[in-house]
């Protein structure tokens, strides 16, 4: 986006302070935090329908805040939150929190959630990812290629120029492009802009990587900065490949920025100074500090749409190590995505699949690939072959799949020319349409 003058120097100012609060203790933190939450909830309590009654556990008989109780506060799902429609909306903001856009999520699962966000959480979500450039020491008179529009904006074949990327340097080039169009074209639109560091989706850049060495090319590009789908081992090997470096960082649409990628390694660090994230048990709803655990977000900054102890679907795994880094943020050490990527089975066991594209080429030659499940024990994979001459051994697939997944499931192979991707561009190798409570008990 384009910035005025009074923005860009309020976004320098709140990346400053970010500098400092990385480095806060844990006791410092939490009153940090505790400060940008009350305002927040007293300004949701008063001016958000949703609001009026559902934080009443967290205040005590003469309106001081008990923070024993946040606990006690229902968390709101993002099925809720669509139910919720324009109740979730504030009537009124405060004129510092510079209004409001609206915004619309990706809808991977088809159900997209219409949302406002306030103008400071887009100040701060541009001062968060200046501090993860910082980290990882970019070079802010680098040239940007992004290809992250979902909305048909930026039209191939040449997209749009001039967005400012970076907050040192608003000068710096930058390229953009809609997301959704074909490999061979976003290729030529890298040819011809050259960037130096490209914004897109993981299994994006992993097509684009493939296609640029399928034609013996190297990329102009030396980083790759990845979000909005899981970032999985096999697409990071192989963009690493080509000698490009490849950073991730998650977030949504409606909560913002949540963590970036450390400089240390493949570990993210959880951007507790701007948002507070909890994660609870799928299965009891109780709060998890070590280990795996869902999501439930609650953004400091959005005072149009507030949402508190948001729990979206995401699943974490959470870790308490010190960091070599330096940074006392707290550490994410795995990033599994939403919880519909979780494979159920008919005896209730619940797996993350987690298999590499190298453990199937035994069996069948496979380019891409998407696995859906349909019921607890039929499993779909779609998927393009490398080399469609090649025969598939369907029963050493099928006997590797239930090895590793489950015994009792059936595998369907479907063998398509190319793989759907959702209508905002993102991909999912893993989709599960069973939900443990539609089991038989």
């Amino acid at each position: 986006m384009a910035w005025d003058d009074k923005a860009l120097k309020t976004a320098r100012r709140f990346a400053t302070a970010l500098q400092k609060t990385q480095s806060y203790g844990e006791d410092r933190r939490q009153a940090y935090q505790r400060s940008l939450l009350e305002r927040l909830v007293r300004h949701a309590r008063a001016e958000v329908p949703y609001y009026e009654t559902r934080l009443d556990p967290l205040f005590g008989p003469d309106d001081a805040i008990r923070w024993q109780a946040w606990s006690d506060i229902p968390t709101i799902s993002r099925f809720e939150a669509q139910e919720a429609g324009d109740a979730l909306f504030a009537r009124n903001t405060p004129a510092e929190t510079g209004g409001f856009m609206k915004d619309t999520t990706s809808g991977s699962t088809g159900m997209p959630l219409q949302a406002r966000v306030s103008g400071l959480m887009h100040l701060m979500s541009a001062s968060i990812n200046q501090r993860l450039f910082d980290w990882h020491k970019i070079n802010m008179d680098d040239a940007t290629g992004v290809i992250l529009d979902e909305k048909k904006q930026f039209p191939y074949p040449d997209g749009r120029d001039g967005d400012t990327w970076n907050l040192v340097n608003p000068q710096a080039p930058a390229y953009n492009l809609s997301v959704g169009y074909t490999i061979d074209q976003q290729i030529d639109w890298l040819t011809r802009k050259q960037p130096d560091i490209l914004f897109t989706y993981p299994r994006n850049a992993q097509a684009i990587i493939e296609a640029f060495q399928s034609r013996n090319l190297a990329p102009s590009f030396h980083t790759i900065m990845v979000h909005g789908e899981v970032l999985e081992v096999e697409t990071c090997k192989i963009i690493t490949s080509a000698n490009v470096r490849v950073i991730d960082r998650f977030g949504t649409a409606e909560i913002g920025p949540v963590s970036g990628q450390c400089s240390q390694g493949a570990w993210h660090h959880q951007y507790s100074d701007v948002c507070l994230m909890e994660t609870v048990a799928t299965e009891t709803g109780n709060l998890v500090t070590e280990g795996r655990g869902q999501l439930v977000a609650t953004p400091f900054y959005n005072y149009a749409m507030p949402l508190i102890r948001y729990k979206n679907g995401d699943l974490l795994d959470r870790s308490s190590e010190p960091c070599p880094c330096g940074s006392t943020l707290p550490r994410i050490d795995r990033i599994l995505g939403r919880e519909r990527n979780m494979l159920t089975f008919s005896d209730g066991t619940q797996i993350w699949p987690n298999i590499l594209r190298s453990e199937y080429e035994p069996f069948l030659s496979v380019r891409q690939f998407q696995f859906i499940q349909h019921t607890p024990t039929r499993l779909e994979m779609r998927y393009v072959p490398d080399d469609p001459t090649r025969p598939v051994d369907r029963a050493g697939f099928t006997a590797m799949l239930q090895r590793a997944l489950h015994p009792d499931i059936t595998v369907e192979l479907t063998r398509l020319s190319a793989l759907p991707r959702a209508p905002s561009g993102k991909f999912e190798t893993w989709i599960s349409h069973v939900k443990p409570q539609d089991l038989a008990p």
